[in-house]
């Protein structure tokens, strides 16, 4: 397990306390994310995961898996304790690849890798590299997202797979929602649906082989109060400065109740496209889950 150009370390005191309370009040998600280690994981965390590895089917031997915008390694970290195949994270926050690391290690998975990179700028691997690439929503605050899923499928090797879990619009948000959001993480976030993704990630030798839907329940303030408490009770952010710690924890709490409204409006999906399928004919006799019959 490594993080490529930085120690493993999480931010010092002499970090923490050179921050000042009015740059913590306009800081974006993802710089709050980088301070206080918030988990960031994907839509329905670790059981997308692990549901993402049960339809992707069995994996092919001996190639590494791959996340595009492994932030503080949540998903990376879980795909690596459900595989033995090598792990790769990347992200473009320097912090954040810390942080991941430095979980990596306490938890004793030792087959993951971290490295500063991002999905559109060109990833740092040959073509055919992967056997599965996983990336959750961040290809929404990319400029170009035809670019980053060509970027995407050229890692992927051959009956490999790239499965994605996007978040959409299931009905029209308030433009003041998708405003204040936009400010929060620092691009601007664009209004799409199912289909658009559906459509954005596939590719002329891929086949969809898998799509399972969701959406969001919306959250108490007294449940996010007691998340925000897991989160900030962390080492690091314990012998940090109080009135610090108290506006990362103001500002956290309000992309939490923003992003929490945002998602009243939303769903999230997994899709799997998998790369030259031999059997990319679709069936014409569908079918559909029976239940038993009732005993007589």
């Amino acid at each position: 397990m490594s993080v490529t150009g930085s120690t493993i370390l999480p931010p010092s005191a002499d970090e923490l306390s050179g921050l000042s309370v009015k740059e913590i009040r306009t800081m974006d998600f993802s710089r709050v994310v980088g301070y206080t280690n918030e988990p960031n994981m994907p839509s329905g965390g670790a059981a997308t995961v692990r549901r993402l590895l049960q339809l992707a089917g069995p994996l092919r031997p001996g190639l590494p898996l791959l996340e595009v915008g492994s932030n503080t390694g949540y998903t990376s970290i879980e795909l690596a304790s459900w595989t033995q195949h090598q792990v790769y994270g990347i992200d473009v926050n320097p912090l954040s690849n810390r942080f991941a690391a430095a979980k990596a290690a306490r938890t004793g998975i030792d087959n993951v890798t971290f490295k500063q990179g991002d999905g559109m700028g060109g990833l740092p691997f040959p073509d055919g590299t992967f056997g599965l690439v996983f990336v959750s929503n961040v290809t929404s605050f990319m400029d170009d997202h035809a670019k980053a899923r060509d970027e995407y499928y050229r890692v992927v090797a051959p009956l490999g797979v790239l499965a994605s879990a996007p978040i959409y619009y299931r009905t029209t948000p308030p433009a003041a929602v998708v405003d204040a959001v936009s400010s929060a993480i620092g691009v601007t976030l664009p209004v799409t649906s199912l289909e658009y993704w559906k459509d954005l990630f596939s590719h002329p030798d891929a086949t969809l082989i898998a799509e399972e839907a969701y959406q969001y329940e919306r959250q108490t303030d007294e449940r996010i109060a007691s998340y925000l408490d897991r989160v900030m009770a962390q080492p690091h952010l314990l012998t940090a400065p109080a009135p610090i710690v108290a506006a990362l924890r103001e500002r956290l709490g309000e992309f939490y109740r923003l992003f929490d409204e945002n998602l009243s409006y939303a769903g999230y999906s997994i899709l799997v496209n998998r790369l030259h399928h031999p059997n990319p004919e679709p069936v014409l006799h569908t079918t559909r889950l029976a239940t038993a019959p009732a005993v007589r």
